[in-house]
């Protein structure tokens, strides 16, 4: 009888284990809800990289905003020297942005994200192959949405 006691408490104890495995994998609302914080932070500085753009072509003499798409583009006539250049200064930053934007993303992902680094992967993978998820996440993101327009 005590045998049978210690096998079946074993087996408790395994099944416990493995059921905290298991919740240490699934993908909660919080997580989510983190995910979509962080994902707001890095779209808020990849529209920064625009604005910033923009501002640089108004603020540069003899390049307007058709201009720079075309030269952005390769389109229209080759570009002079000076456009050249300033083409050159326009893509050193939005490098140096993206650079930041990938920095910030690394950080959070492992700061905010509870389970760091990994659980990031494994959120952001599920939202790509798992439809359950995907739909927690629109649900969540509009959410976030409707209280941002209150606010």
């Amino acid at each position: 009888m005590m045998k049978k006691l210690n096998v079946l408490l074993a087996l408790a104890f395994f099944a416990l284990l493995s059921t905290s495995a298991l919740a240490q994998d699934e993908i909660t609302d919080e997580d989510l809800r983190r995910y979509a914080l962080l994902d707001e932070v890095v779209d808020a500085m990849k529209s920064e990289i625009s604005d910033l753009t923009k501002e640089m072509v108004a603020k540069q003499e003899g390049i307007d905003g058709k201009r720079f798409n075309e030269l952005n583009k390769g389109q229209g006539e080759p570009a002079s020297e000076f456009e050249q250049k300033f083409m050159d200064l326009v893509n050193k930053k939005k490098d140096e942005r993206i650079a930041d934007i990938k920095t910030v993303n690394s950080i959070l992902a492992t700061k905010m994200i509870s389970g760091g680094a990994k659980k990031y992967k494994a959120v952001k993978a599920a939202l790509k192959s798992d439809e359950a998820v995907k739909e927690r996440y629109a649900k969540i993101q509009a959410v976030m949405a409707a209280s941002e327009d209150g606010a």
